[in-house]
């Protein structure tokens, strides 16, 4: 083909696009029964379908590329039987609505909105409501879900619920953006769906879950908040992780978890804010991690790391006021708590830096023989503020051959690094709690009384 007629097949091509455009149609659909399907059925690919105020209730199955829009006060309503929307196409934009009240079903996955091998399908500025899922999507690669409102019908913390805010099976990347999704049994599931990027998302209350994948690879968790759920995110086999700048707070309970790492490799965890959870991180069988620049602050256990888990590095954290700051199930150990330029800041250390370069100028063991043993022995727990445990850790550091692990930090901060988290920058005071003053305490009552001693001694 000479130039002149490429030239002229690309003028044409353009202009059939720009014609096609140009004759989309603007189609109103009031709200009355069957109102919705019968525009659907008539509509072309391309065309809007602008829903008028008021209740729709159709079932709504989507064939071809619409775009789906709502006027202020437009609601989809299921009446409580299966699916309320139903997509099986390509190119699906669906805006600006309500959707509520799909069925109860599990084995049909009734769900708020239901994708089925639709590419490219966009779900923007929704309020999902009284749904068993709120969106259920498998074999839809490249689904974006943003700015939506989903509530379910699980009770906080009631792991015995069923249906997901968000479910995907067989969908790479994904985007899950600026939502705010709670009382699902898990607010997000991800199944063998890589490169999903969740930005921005406020996951709260869920009956399990704030975040929950399997087998998904390259996933990328930025600037989210993960909030009083049993675990802020539990991540199991996948791996190449990017969790950045998120926030996971007051996930508390009997077995709860601001980060749960089971079967997780090569991940970088950094800036990440972990503050008030029964244990901020858990590994298991998760090696090669890098954590670096994250607040782990007022939490029962800071880290809680498997033998399973190897060849992971923690360095530039801080760790402030954590009952346990770092617990292990074994002595020996190749986790690493500095990178050998920069450790870590510990509330509960008390360095001393003569060459003024920033770090302690002792190493730190922060593995505490009671942490290990009530590791070992949870029932140990009941004692932990108890005066022979006071006692216990001023002798640790008096005597370092009592360190019951070889995890050392050769490099500890004398200053917290500041964290931004999902809510911007946060500084810490790294101030002691009053166990830790109890401590000096009876440290000095037990030196006293070794004093006692040997005076006693001398006289006779």
């Amino acid at each position: 083909m000479n130039t002149s007629l490429r030239v002229a097949a690309l003028v044409l091509g353009a202009s059939v696009g720009l014609g096609a455009a140009a004759y989309a149609a603007v189609t109103p659909v009031p709200a009355t029964p069957g109102a919705l399907v019968a525009a659907i059925a008539a509509a072309q690919p391309g065309d809007t379908l602008r829903l008028m105020p008021g209740v729709h209730r159709d079932h709504v199955s989507i064939d071809r590329a619409l775009v789906l829009r709502g006027d202020p006060g437009a609601v989809i309503d299921g009446g409580a039987r299966g699916s309320v929307l139903e997509v099986g196409a390509s190119g699906v934009v669906i805006e600006r609505l309500a959707v509520r009240a799909s069925g109860r079903r599990v084995i049909t996955v009734d769900a708020g909105i239901r994708v089925v091998q639709g590419d490219g399908v966009v779900l923007r500025d929704l309020a999902v409501s009284d749904c068993l899922y709120g969106v259920y999507a498998e074999r839809s690669a490249r689904l974006t879900v943003e700015r939506c409102r989903m509530v379910g019908r699980v009770p906080p913390l009631h792991e015995d619920g069923e249906g997901n805010g968000i479910h995907l099976w067989l969908c790479d990347n994904a985007r899950i953006v600026h939502n705010d999704i709670s009382r699902f049994v898990d607010a997000i599931y991800l199944s063998f769906a890589n490169d999903a990027h969740v930005l921005g998302n406020r996951l709260h209350d869920a009956g399990r879950y704030g975040l929950h994948t399997m087998y998904c690879q390259a996933t990328v968790l930025e600037r989210n908040r993960f909030e009083r759920n049993v675990a802020g995110c539990a991540i199991m086999f996948s791996n190449h992780l990017q969790v950045v700048n998120n926030d996971f707070h007051r996930n508390r309970g009997p077995r709860t978890y601001g980060l749960l790492l089971k079967d997780c490799s090569d991940g970088t965890f950094h800036d990440n804010r972990m503050v008030d959870n029964t244990v901020a991180v858990f590994m298991d069988n998760s090696n090669r991690n890098r954590l670096t620049g994250n607040l782990v602050q007022d939490n029962g256990w800071g880290l809680l790391i498997f033998s399973s888990s190897a060849g992971n590095v923690v360095a530039g954290n801080a760790f402030v006021n954590d009952d346990y700051a770092v617990s292990l199930d074994m002595r020996r150990t190749n986790n690493r708590f500095d990178d050998g330029v920069r450790g870590n800041y510990w509330s509960d250390d008390a360095p001393f830096d003569l060459d003024a370069d920033g770090h302690g100028d002792a190493p730190y063991g922060p593995v505490s023989a009671f942490s290990f043993l009530s590791k070992q022995y949870p029932d140990l727990s009941v004692l932990a503020k108890s005066p022979a445990v006071a006692a216990l850790a001023v002798a640790e550091r008096v005597v370092p051959a009592m360190r019951p692990s070889e995890a050392v930090d050769n490099r500890p901060l004398l200053v917290p690094p500041a964290v931004h988290g999902a809510g911007g920058a946060l500084g810490t005071t790294g101030r002691p709690r009053r166990d830790a003053a109890a401590a000096v305490g009876f440290g000095a009552l037990a030196l006293a009384g070794l004093g006692g001693l040997v005076r006693a001694g001398g006289s006779r």
